[in-house]
């Protein structure tokens, strides 16, 4: 099995690994998705709900998200930009012409499940 491409955060703190980014972004909700890069010139991509910080009502606080990214971004939690509703950080790929998403490095992968355990997440396991 090839290396995984995204971590999708709950905002109740379940993390899951995946292949295929489409199934993470199925689960962002119906408002569309926003997309930024991590930190400038990173490799790595935030999705969630284009309308998660406005529709506050349908989207809950996910502090696991917040705790995990900034320690990925190596940025004290308390500066981290509210996260709401589900997130999805990702391997990007400007060349990819399909999903612009690629493998994470083993690096990447170390740094985030070390941040993910930082913030609390518990992680299931990839798909097949």
């Amino acid at each position: 099995m090839s290396e995984p491409v995204y971590v999708l955060i709950r905002p109740d703190g379940t993390a899951q690994w995946g292949h295929r980014i489409s199934s993470a972004e199925d689960q962002l909700g119906p408002h569309g998705i926003g997309r930024a890069f991590l930190t400038d010139g990173s490799r790595l991509r935030i999705a969630m709900s284009d309308c998660a910080l406005i529709l506050r009502d349908q989207y809950e606080p996910n502090p696991y998200a917040a705790k995990a990214l900034a320690a990925v971004a190596g940025v004290p939690a308390d500066t981290a930009p509210e996260t709401r509703g589900p997130v999805i950080l990702f391997g990007w790929d400007g060349m990819n012409e399909w999903d612009s998403t690629r493998p994470f490095t083993a690096a990447e992968r170390d740094t985030i499940t070390a941040a993910l355990a930082t913030a609390g997440c518990t992680t299931e396991a990839a798909p097949a």
